[in-house]
């Protein structure tokens, strides 16, 4: 056996030469446990695209006659301290490749050239696919002592056609689908073309950053400039699985997935439109996916570790997957598990009492940003959530009669994602994330949200609900009840390069022109925080003050 290490620009030609990708690939379909992500027409473009962030460090047995008995692809993080699987957290597999399933002599002599390149870095591979031979680990001299193997329970979707059949008929499914069809036509396909990908992609991508922004304080596609080029060369390589849930010319939701071609799709891009939340789209999407890869004949959707309870909500079966670190030495295995250990505990314990880990994190970067003696500040201000920069008044009532509406040419949106990127935090990443949770959440409580932007940046914003509540003293009432169907607009923001007149009367002027067509002949109230300016306004828009 013959071993080659290959770093750097020298990883990156030979990933990419024609010959040796035939034998790779060759030798990826004789493997049994092989993932996409093992794949070189996954590993080399993330090769090429992050060789200036992460070096190539690629490991392979290859015989005379050029074929390939193992293979073995990494990447040294930035800062040298850690080699992971190619494609690091873009890989949801990470591990090797080798022709004779029983034999261990390739990783195991893998493993120590590896080391001796590179003897200040621990190699980790998260997560090793099902199947993945380790009893090498036991019987390996050395290794006992410097690896650590870590379980985690993988959910599966057993792609059987009466189960999906009968998921997808649930009584909660079909309900979902049907309000959605009263929003308009309902759709759902799965997009092979790469232009038809490139069209819908964007959107996709808006609503991943929209929902990990609010809910884990970071922007994958915004924050990597590469990523989006990944997964345009994954597609375009045939390695992804994309479907997306339409209702009428808005997607309501998508799926993203790598393909293992004749084993499994796996789960990983989702997302939805939060301002159709209520109706769960995102799970109805996974529903249609179920009955769609029964015609397709793919035999497991994968539903990756995670623990996310939505996942077992569709899993027909589980099984385990791994996590190995080999660490450069023992004193490096006892500190590094003690650190892993308080972090799973740590986090154990925010998720019992409530919190999420990303809350935390972001309240400490407001505790470090306000000094030690602004503890208490700091955690209030971002418990309350975006706050309007307004000082409290009562709430006012639109007298319909009162101000004569029409159109204007102020271009303004219901629901659009990108006017809520636009927001100007002045900077700060931890108000700016706070600003997008509050958005989502109202969203999934069916609140719409009206927008104006102008030169890429958030000018104005309104929030409109419907309720059914007592009108106040001198507003219509309908003939059915003491209560009428209103509408209520509050938690107005107006950017303080925005603050004149003409502009927020333009503004405010559209939005009940819109508000008016959309539920004709409801009463429309303000509610909120109000200044003396805006008070003015909506006076003159046709608002009067509710008596108390």
């Amino acid at each position: 056996m013959s071993l080659l290490l290959l770093t750097g620009h020298h990883a990156v030609t030979r990933a990419d030469a024609a010959d040796f990708r035939a034998a790779w690939e060759t030798l990826y379909a004789r493997c049994a446990w092989a993932t996409a992500c093992q794949h070189p027409d996954f590993v080399a473009p993330w090769y090429a695209l992050y060789m200036s962030s992460s070096l190539p460090v690629m490991v392979v047995d290859e015989r005379d006659d050029g074929s390939l008995d193992g293979l073995l692809a990494l990447a040294l993080r930035p800062g040298g301290g850690m080699l992971t699987g190619a494609g690091d957290q873009q890989a949801e597999y990470q591990g090797w490749l080798q022709a004779s399933g029983g034999d261990s002599r390739f990783i195991v002599r893998a493993i120590e050239l590896v080391r001796a390149q590179f003897p200040d870095a621990d190699i980790c591979l998260k997560y090793l696919p099902p199947g993945i031979p380790l009893r090498w680990i036991d019987e390996a001299h050395g290794y006992r002592g410097l690896c650590c193997l870590r379980s985690y329970s993988l959910p599966l979707m057993r792609i059987d056609a009466d189960v999906m059949n009968r998921q997808r008929n649930k009584k909660n499914h079909r309900q979902n689908f049907n309000r959605l069809k009263r929003v308009g036509e309902v759709r759902f396909e799965q997009v092979v073309d790469h232009q038809h990908f490139e069209r819908v992609f964007d959107e996709i991508c808006m609503q991943y950053d929209f929902r990990q922004a609010a809910l884990y304080r970071t922007m994958p596609f915004s924050k990597d400039p590469f990523k989006k080029r990944f997964q345009l060369a994954l597609h375009k390589n045939g390695l992804l699985h994309t479907t997306v849930l339409s209702v009428g010319d808005r997607i309501a939701a998508s799926h993203i997935g790598l393909l293992s071609k004749g084993r499994a799709v796996h789960l990983g891009i989702n997302t939805y439109d939060p301002a159709l939340a209520a109706h769960s789209p995102g799970n109805l999407l996974l529903a249609m996916l179920g009955v769609h890869l029964v015609a397709q004949g793919i035999p497991v959707l994968d539903l990756t570790a995670g623990g996310d309870q939505y996942k077992e909500h569709f899993a027909t079966e589980h099984d385990s997957v791994r996590e190995l670190i080999v660490y450069r030495d023992r004193k490096s295995r006892w500190t590094g598990e003690a650190r892993r250990g308080a972090i799973r505990y740590a986090k154990a314990r925010l998720r019992a009492a409530g919190y999420r880990p990303a809350d935390v994190a972001a309240r400490f970067e407001e505790i470090k940003r306000f000094g030690l003696s602004d503890v208490r500040a700091a955690w209030t201000t971002l418990g309350r959530g975006h706050q309007c920069h307004m000082r409290a008044l009562h709430h006012a009532t639109h007298a319909p009669g009162a101000h004569t509406l029409s159109s204007t040419a102020l271009p303004i949106g219901k629901n659009r994602l990108q006017d809520v990127f636009a927001f100007d935090a002045h900077g700060d990443h931890a108000r700016y994330c706070t600003f997008l949770d509050t958005v989502m959440k109202r969203m999934e409580r069916s609140g719409d949200l009206y927008s104006y932007v102008r030169n890429g940046q958030l000018q104005m914003l309104c929030w409109a609900g419907v309720h059914c509540v007592e009108p106040p003293s001198g507003a219509s009432v309908q003939a059915s009840g003491s209560s009428a169907t209103t509408i209520v607009l509050s938690d107005m923001y107006v950017h303080p390069e925005a603050r004149h007149e003409a502009g927020i009367r333009q503004f405010l002027a559209q939005l009940l022109l819109e508000v008016a067509q959309a539920r004709p002949g409801s009463d429309v109230v303000y509610r909120g925080r109000l200044s003396k300016q805006l008070h003015s306004l909506l006076t003159g828009c046709g608002f009067i003050d509710a008596l108390p």
